[in-house]
Parts: structure tokens; C-alpha cells; sequence
């Protein structure tokens, strides 16, 4: 019998327990682990030896080293769509294969989520919600005026599964969509629904913009000092992708600054936050904690993928979500 590892993937099994019990019936011991995000590879890899299945959140980092370390490891399973903090090639050279949750399956949810916070940000329902509890009913109502969605410009950074599905949504507000995605034709934005320009025009344009971008070297802290120069000053920002895509330090002097409207995001770039974060203080920022596709359905569909990946590798197969890097 063989032992898989969960690591910092807190929701895997918690909900479902049906699908912890399966991996103990049908592979062997199954064993949760929290470790913290900066953990070295090699203290890592000393308290997974001789794990074979690992199932893993978006932290710790997984990089060659802790490969090469892992001789009895076959399969890296990671917990959601995003694969940052996995090196695939690395993974593969040392003969682990990593699977990842289909992007299908977060969909809808990720995108349902988007659009909450857009209205949640445009139409300022926590800040005004919380304002009545703190017994502010009329005090000063000038601060409670939102925006009108209709009509509105939607810029989408990353035009993917998600971002196509936040646009069809949208264009139930009659919103204009414009997008940036650098791996797509104009023909392909176009045929998803969407009008294709390039960074600099969707800053100029957009309303509010909203992220679904996987990060990598080349656009992180894409959204910086100089981004934020050239939004409009009533937009919104709105991130459900990877908190590493907004400059922090920046975008709080920008809306200190006024250079745009508020900040609604279900990620940080160092999560969970700290107490002095200086997000917390903020009344133009809406934080919430990594929630985007927290729900019974995604979270069932989730485990049953995982515990299916685990299982093939396990008979002697692949995943069916294999990455290759």
C-alpha cells in the first residue's frame, strides 16, 4: 500500500469525507500536512519521504530540488487549476507526473464570483452595509453613490475559460467587452465574444477590469505605478486570478492618490494576510479570502477528479488531467 500526502490543501476531503475514505481503501494511509509557505525543498522533502501521491494547494513551492529528493514520488496532484508553485519539468525529468483540476470546473463558479465583487465594488455593498451597522444610515450619503453597470466598459485581462464566461455574463449589463490576452488572435477574441486590444488601450478604456491571468515571470506586478496612471479614475479593479499580478505597495498609493476607483480581490500575492497588511485599512478595497470557487458543487467535483487522477496512476496509468509542462 502506497501513501498520499495533503498539503495545505485544507478543503480536499474536508466536506466530502467519502473521498478520504476511498484513497485509505484503495491506496493506503492518507496523511494532512500544513506547512508554511517558505518552507525550504529539503526540510520539505524530509517530511514527505516515501509519500507517493501528493495533493497540494497553491503553497508550498515545489521546486527541481524537492524533485530530486523524492525518489518514490509518482504523482503531484494539485488542488485547483493554477500550477505556479509546481515545476512541471522539473517534476517530469525526475520521472513525477503533475495533474492539476480542469479549468471546466471552476468556471462558472470563479466567474460567478468575479461578477460579485464587480457589483460588490460598483455598487459599494460592503462598505455601505457596514457603514449602517456602525449606525452611519444617512450620515453623509454622498459617499454611498455607486455606478450604473449598464453600458459599461469590461476590460478582461486573459480571455480564457473563465474570462469568456465573466464576459457572457456581463453582457447581460449590455457591457461593452474588450480584452487583453497576448495568446490570442483577434479572430479567437473575437469568435469568444470579445473586442481584442492591447494593454495600454484597455487601461484607457475599461470601466472596470477584471483579471484571469495565469502569473508568470513576464506579467507579474503587470498591474504597477504606471498601470494605475493610466486607468480612469472611477474604475474598477477587480482580481480573482493570482495576487502577484497587482504591484500592492502601488495600487494603495494609487487609491490613495485617487488615480482610480477601488480594488475588489479574492487573492494577495502572501496569503493569509497579516494584521498590518495594508489592505486592512483600506476603504476602497474589498478583500475576501480565496473563496472565488468555494462551493459544495466545485468542491465535490474537485475531490472526485483528484481521487480519480490518484487512482490511475495508482493501477499503473496516467491522469486524466496530465500536465506536461
Amino acid at each position: 500500500m502506497k501513501k498520499t500526502a495533503i498539503v495545505n490543501a485544507n478543503s480536499f476531503g474536508k466536506y466530502f469525507p467519502e473521498y478520504m475514505d476511498q484513497l485509505n481503501k484503495q491506496v493506503g494511509e492518507t496523511k494532512r500536512f500544513k506547512f508554511p509557505s517558505d518552507i525550504s525543498p529539503e526540510d520539505l522533502a524530509a517530511e514527505l519521504k516515501g509519500f507517493s501521491f501528493i495533493i497540494i494547494g497553491t503553497e508550498p513551492r515545489l521546486p527541481k530540488s524537492f524533485f530530486e529528493k523524492m525518489p518514490k514520488l509518482q504523482l503531484v496532484v494539485r488542488f485547483g487549476i493554477g500550477y505556479d508553485n509546481v515545476d512541471v519539468i522539473a517534476a517530469k525529468e525526475n520521472k513525477v507526473m503533475v495533474s492539476n483540476i480542469p479549468a471546466y470546473m471552476e468556471r462558472d463558479d470563479v466567474a460567478e464570483y468575479a461578477v460579485s465583487l464587480i457589483l460588490t465594488a460598483a455598487k459599494l455593498v460592503t462598505y455601505t452595509a457596514e457603514k449602517v451597522k456602525e449606525g452611519e444610515w444617512s450620515k453623509d450619503r454622498g459617499r454611498y453613490l455607486g455606478h450604473r453597470l449598464n453600458k459599461k466598459t469590461i476590460g478582461i485581462c486573459g480571455f480564457g475559460n473563465i474570462g469568456t464566461r465573466v464576459a457572457e455574463i456581463m453582457q447581460a449589463f449590455n457591457c461593452k467587452i474588450i480584452c487583453y490576452d497576448p495568446y490570442l488572435s483577434v479572430e479567437e477574441v473575437e469568435k469568444r465574444g470579445g473586442e481584442k486590444v492591447d494593454f495600454d488601450e484597455l487601461l484607457a478604456q475599461a470601466d472596470i477590469i477584471s483579471l484571469h491571468m495565469n502569473c508568470t515571470a513576464e506579467n507579474k506586478g503587470l498591474f504597477n505605478k504606471s498601470a494605475f496612471k493610466k486607468m480612469k479614475a472611477s474604475a474598477v479593479l477587480v482580481n480573482t486570478a493570482r495576487g502577484a499580478l497587482v504591484n500592492e505597495e502601488d495600487l494603495v498609493l494609487a487609491l490613495t492618490a485617487g488615480k482610480f476607483g477601488s480594488y475588489a480581490t479574492d487573492v494577495l500575492e502572501n496569503e493569509p494576510p497579516t494584521a498590518d497588511h495594508p489592505f486592512m485599512n483600506q476603504e476602497k478595497i474589498v478583500l475576501t479570502p480565496h473563496i472565488g470557487a468555494y462551493n459544495h458543487e466545485c468542491n465535490e467535483m474537485m475531490c472526485e477528479s483528484v481521487v480519480d487522477d490518484i487512482a490511475r496512476v495508482n493501477a499503473g496509468g496516467e491522469p486524466k488531467h496530465l500536465l506536461e509542462g
